[in-house]
């Protein structure tokens, strides 16, 4: 027989106030990325200015249906789903082997962490950070691009909580096996990639190996052995 264990009643209250703020966040940067204003968003959505605003400010008042709404103006969807509590971990996914090759080529000056908590109470963790007296940079690691907007979009996302949590600039490194699948994944995406991660992946190994600031946002091509370049 299959046995669960049932999480204590009051999880559900901080989770709900959680998940407003996050929905906030992205709704926000989902407005910003379409170039449009609160009030133009509201109207496409049928709802006020300031219900956009207090939706993007992590209200829980804002309703089901005005959320679903402010997503569809904004070109998006909004899903729910249950998942199990316990975390995916790196190792778990095949994504050790490219943080393990990135933390190899890494200039001794950098202190590297894994799977690190973007703030307290959140169950989200930026995959690798590298900090030292030239900044902060966030690696999140894909093995393989799926839809790139979105592993862009969830990255972003983590990194503005981290930064607010450390008060420090953090720049943000998408880091993905270097495949001919992986470079192909970006050719339609290529200049949403150039404006949001502006540092190629030679200048970003670059700053990793020699411990010197990243300067930006950017994007690194990890080659693994095992991993066909084909693939």
């Amino acid at each position: 027989m299959t046995t669960f264990r049932s999480r204590r009643r009051d999880a559900g209250g901080p989770r709900a106030r959680w998940l407003a703020v996050r929905f906030g966040q992205e709704l926000r940067l989902a407005r910003v990325t379409a170039g449009l204003t609160q009030r133009q968003l509201g109207a496409l959505a049928g709802v006020t200015q300031q219900r956009v605003s207090r939706a993007e400010r992590g209200s829980s008042a804002v309703s089901l249906d005005a959320r679903c709404r402010l997503a569809a103006a904004s070109g998006h969807e909004l899903g729910w789903r249950l998942y199990p509590v316990a975390s995916i971990r790196l190792r778990d996914t095949g994504q050790l082997a490219l943080a393990q090759a990135i933390v190899a080529s890494a200039h001794p000056g950098w202190t590297v962490q894994l799977e690190v908590p973007v703030a307290h109470g959140d169950p989200r963790a930026a995959d690798l950070v590298l900090s030292g007296p030239n900044g902060v940079v966030h690696i999140e690691i894909e093995r393989i691009l799926v839809d790139v907007q979105a592993q862009l979009r969830s990255g972003q996302l983590k990194r503005q909580v981290l930064a607010e949590r450390l008060q420090r600039t953090v720049h943000f490194v998408l880091a993905v096996a270097d495949t001919r699948a992986n470079h192909a994944r970006t050719g339609p995406v290529i200049d949403l990639l150039a404006r949001a991660l502006p540092v190629a992946s030679r200048d970003a190994w670059a700053a990793i190996r020699t411990g010197m600031s990243l300067g930006g946002d950017g994007i690194l091509f990890v080659r693994v052995r095992g991993v066909s370049r084909g693939g």
